[in-house]
């Protein structure tokens, strides 16, 4: 994995939804095997459940976010059962992220009230 975001400046890659939500299933799947374990994932996992060619530090950076923000509730109107709805995965796939700057940052890399709209409309999207 190339850990760019302590070296670059820049805007995360968007990636492809599906990749997104299935790279999340196979952690899912992972940590419920090795429940209270600290458990690496190599590439190989994440290429597997990736389509050919996609970028997995974009992925991996996007799913970090996803995870923070799940830890905090910010996501909890799109959790249902332990699973997030597709309008989250489908949002943050292409939403614009900024790397983390060498020496960390003050809150999120991105606007958290802007997602949170984008969210809330592609799932009344999905309902209609």
């Amino acid at each position: 994995m190339d850990w760019r975001f302590v070296a670059e400046n820049g805007s995360i890659p968007s990636v492809n939804p599906a990749d997104l939500r299935s790279v999340c299933a196979v952690q899912r799947d992972v940590q419920s095997r090795f429940s209270g374990q600290q458990v690496l994932m190599d590439d190989d996992a994440w290429k597997d459940a990736c389509s050919p060619g996609a970028d997995l530090f974009a992925i991996w950076y996007r799913i970090a976010m996803l995870e923070l923000l799940t830890e905090q509730g910010l996501l909890s109107p799109w959790l249902h059962d332990g699973e997030l709805d597709d309008a989250v995965f489908k949002v943050l796939a292409t939403f614009p992220i900024k790397r983390i700057q060498k020496g960390g940052q003050d809150g999120f890399p991105f606007d958290i009230q802007e997602l949170t709209k984008q969210i809330v409309k592609e799932a009344n999207a999905e309902e209609t």
